[in-house]
């Protein structure tokens, strides 16, 4: 009998791992996924902003994590890794299980986004100066005068569109929209950013086809929405350094409300569309570095 209670004893005492409180999913729907660009790891939440496990970390000193994006047809997590070689790392929310999904020797700029076109399933990798097109085995896709694109730079984020296109987020051009295209294309919109802010880091798609971005300057820093066509309709944060002082990646929830992560204060900020703050998530040093914020939308198993 002591033996017995002296073995639940000591197994209370050991530290257990958070579990979803959403589902049986290694990866859940809603769940809110964290990039931290300082000890590259990508940290797990729930809908609530409930820390669950760090959700994959690289153990190599040459690597840091640029983006995440979503490979609907695998249901699969793709997060890009900024190293040598360059790579796209592919998780699946069923199990956990983890590849390699592109390690391409052409893919050698600085690594930022990766995205899954809607119509044709390819996947784009956005480096600095260029994006790469692979088919959605991760195979490289080259076509003559168009992929590789350098239809803009300084790319700091890339997410395709509803409409089977895709928009990027840069940090010396601002936004820009873009139609699918293996023959030619040109930007169909493109927006600078408000005054004394000039670099975007992040642009998320809405429910509704609007879109919402994020903009960093010297002491301006904006959270705005933007119209299908890249109209500008207002700011949702309008220079609030209390609140938002670098802000880089940024995603829709589920339920309306607005996410931005921010690379100085080390959270993720979520507010509703009024402006108003709601909570702050990942506080305490968890999120050092935090740069890219990424909702898992919703799947079928």
């Amino acid at each position: 009998m002591f033996l017995i209670i002296l073995s639940l004893g000591l197994c209370s005492c050991v530290p257990q791992e958070s579990s979803p409180t959403t589902s049986s999913l290694y990866v859940a729907t809603g769940d809110i996924l964290v990039g931290s660009n300082t000890t590259d790891t990508v940290h797990q939440f729930d809908s609530n902003g409930n820390y669950i496990r760090p959700l994959w970390r690289t153990t190599l000193a040459s690597e840091t994590i640029g983006g995440i994006g979503w490979k609907s047809d695998t249901n699969e997590i793709l997060i890009t890794m900024d190293g040598t070689p360059d790579r796209v790392v592919a998780i699946s929310v069923t199990n956990g299980a983890e590849r390699v999904l592109i390690n391409n020797t052409n893919i050698a700029g600085t690594l930022r986004g990766a995205t899954q076109l809607r119509d044709s399933e390819d996947i784009l990798v956005s480096e600095l100066t260029s994006i790469e097109r692979t088919s959605s085995l991760g195979t490289r896709e080259t076509f003559t005068g168009v992929w590789p694109s350098t239809v803009t730079t300084n790319i700091q984020n890339i997410v395709a569109t509803s409409s089977g296109g895709f928009v990027t987020a840069s940090s010396t051009t601002g936004l820009r929209a873009f139609a699918d295209s293996t023959s030619a294309f040109a930007a169909t919109a493109t927006v600078a950013g408000p005054a004394g802010a000039t670099a975007s880091y992040g642009i998320a798609e809405l429910p509704s086809g609007e879109f919402i971005a994020s903009w960093e300057g010297a002491a301006a820093d904006y959270l705005s929405i933007y119209s299908s066509g890249l109209v500008f309709d207002s700011h949702i944060i309008n220079n609030n350094q209390s609140i938002l002082q670098a802000p880089r990646g940024v995603a829709v929830k589920r339920n309306g409300n607005f996410l931005v992560a921010d690379n100085t204060l080390d959270y993720v900020l979520e507010v509703t569309p009024s402006g108003s703050v709601v909570k702050t998530i990942g506080v305490g040093g968890l999120l050092d570095g935090a740069y890219a914020v990424f909702v898992v939308p919703e799947y079928s198993p």
